[in-house]
């Protein structure tokens, strides 16, 4: 008995040395499988950070959350590439168009972004307040594929200005705001190439038109204040530009209030 004793002590300390050897062995090895699936999970996320004004990418079917906006954008696909390709002689430069979803912070709304062919320049589309200024690569190239999965979505988001709530109360009682000194932050709009105005020029025929918010007036052509080299009063293509313009009201002998500028600048 006295023999029997230690032997037993020392066969039970035995086996529970190697239980807790195993138990050891499981807990490292469910450590590393977990360190791992979390590595390849965060490696293979579909989130991405963005900030406004820096440029992000995207590939189809990832989406990126703008820092601070509560704002959600995600690449859906792309539905069409006619781009002309590198190095090939085309009657039509082509267009590549991508299907986007866009959350502030729901619902997702869709939208199609679309770039013209041969430029690298970024194309603009807005959405409630953003601009969204974007590229897809890569480029076409004569007798090559490009898969869904090589399609990457370059974007850099910004606030737009908020327009002002200036020209409606001044058309509605325009002797009202005679002589006064005003700011208007919005869209130029040519010699009123979308009919917002619906009026004739006031002054002379080179008038051109500001939309804001509210409505939409004349600026003399008169003005001291010019408008910004390169903007076309014929020319469609400007008609997003934003503008603020300081000046004075002034107001027709038939009731008709326009804007004589002091200051015309662009607004990037």
């Amino acid at each position: 008995m006295i023999t029997l004793k230690p032997l037993f002590l020392d066969f039970k300390q035995a086996r529970g040395s190697c239980k807790s050897n195993q138990m050891w062995k499981y807990s490292l090895c469910l450590m590393v499988f977990l360190a791992i699936v979390i590595n390849l999970y965060g490696c293979g996320s579909d989130e991405v950070q963005a900030r406004l004004n820096e440029e992000f990418s995207l590939s189809v079917g990832q989406y990126a959350v703008v820092s601070g906006e509560n704002l959600k954008i995600k690449f859906n696909e792309v539905t069409e590439d006619s781009r002309c390709p590198k190095d090939v002689i085309c009657v039509w430069a082509g267009r590549v168009s991508c299907v986007v979803e866009l959350g502030h912070p729901s619902p997702f709304y869709r939208m199609v972004l679309t770039q013209p062919g041969l430029t690298d320049d970024f194309a603009k589309e807005s959405y409630e307040g953003y601009e969204l200024a974007f590229h897809v690569t890569p480029y076409p190239e004569a007798n090559k594929q490009i898969s869904q999965d090589t399609y990457r979505l370059h974007l850099v988001i910004s606030k737009m200005p908020e327009l002002t709530e200036t020209i409606g109360p001044i058309i509605a009682t325009p002797f009202a705001f005679q002589g006064q000194d005003i700011t208007i932050v919005g869209y130029y709009r040519g010699w009123d190439l979308l009919h917002e105005a619906n009026m004739a020029p006031p002054v002379t025929r080179s008038d051109w038109v500001i939309s804001d918010s509210t409505g939409a007036i004349y600026i003399s052509a008169s003005s001291e204040a010019e408008l910004p080299e390169g903007l076309l009063p014929t020319s469609l293509e400007a008609i997003d530009t934003i503008l603020e313009i300081k000046g004075v009201v002034r107001v027709t002998k038939r009731g008709q209030p326009y804007i004589d500028a002091t200051s015309v600048n662009s607004i990037p």
